[in-house]
């Protein structure tokens, strides 16, 4: 059998995790996609994070390119996007990247409940469920991670009444691989069309200013190739 180019592939796990949370109405519909995203209809028409973008300052609110999750220095999370100008979009968008950070920062740390984790996600919704099945399965096989994960074309959607906006992103897990704890191993593979994931997540406006922004749902799709090839 190959070894899985990620710990454990994050298209399957979202998967199971869609049936979980819908029941019999979930799940692959054939394509790889992972079933429809709860809240997702309601999150507004998707608009490029680089239709309007800003320098901005590096530590300014809603700044995806800083964060203070830390990760290992053979962990690097590479997030090529444009900051949005408006500042409710770069928010989402700097909630999104940190879920990212936050899963593997579970990952590194063995642990399902990590409290980094729990504090970028929606308590009992799919991302939650995502995030914590993901990790608990690395832990299960003795796997973290390595390498380098490249985030691209990000997409952001207009914030609803409701206070949810949709980020969907695509990832190139090429220079990510699995790495066995227990003898250091890398498990490394070939690149191919298993490298590009599609995700897309549902981001969660906090009820107070100085809260990070909270990923609610989660779906991916594996084998992107079409939608996440250059140019």
């Amino acid at each position: 059998m190959r070894p899985t180019r990620s710990a454990v592939p994050l298209a399957a796990v979202a998967a199971a995790v869609a049936l979980l949370v819908s029941g019999c109405g979930g799940g692959d519909d054939g394509d790889g996609k992972s079933g429809k995203i709860d809240g997702a209809e309601d999150a507004g028409k998707k608009s490029p994070s680089a239709e309007s973008s800003s320098p901005g300052k590096e530590d300014a609110p809603g700044d995806f390119r800083t964060s203070d999750i830390e990760l290992p220095d053979d962990v690097k999370l590479v997030f090529d996007w444009d900051q949005p100008s408006d500042p409710d979009k770069a928010a989402a968008l700097d909630g999104a990247a940190d879920y990212m950070r936050a899963l593997m920062h579970g990952t590194v740390e063995q642990d399902p409940k990590d409290p980094v984790l729990v504090k970028h996600v929606v308590p009992l919704q799919s991302a939650q469920k995502f995030a914590t099945t993901k990790v608990q399965l690395d832990v299960e096989k003795g796997y973290t991670v390595t390498g380098e994960e490249r985030y691209y074309k990000s997409e952001v959607g207009d914030v609803t009444d409701q206070k949810l906006a949709e980020v969907s992103f695509c990832v190139d897990q090429s220079k990510f691989f699995s790495k066995k704890i227990k003898t250091g191993k890398v498990l490394r593979t070939e690149k191919s069309s298993s490298s590009y994931l599609y995700f897309t997540l549902v981001m969660q406006k906090p009820e107070e200013s100085q809260q990070p922004w909270k990923a609610r749902t989660f779906g991916a799709e594996e084998k992107a190739v079409k939608q996440c090839q250059e140019g």
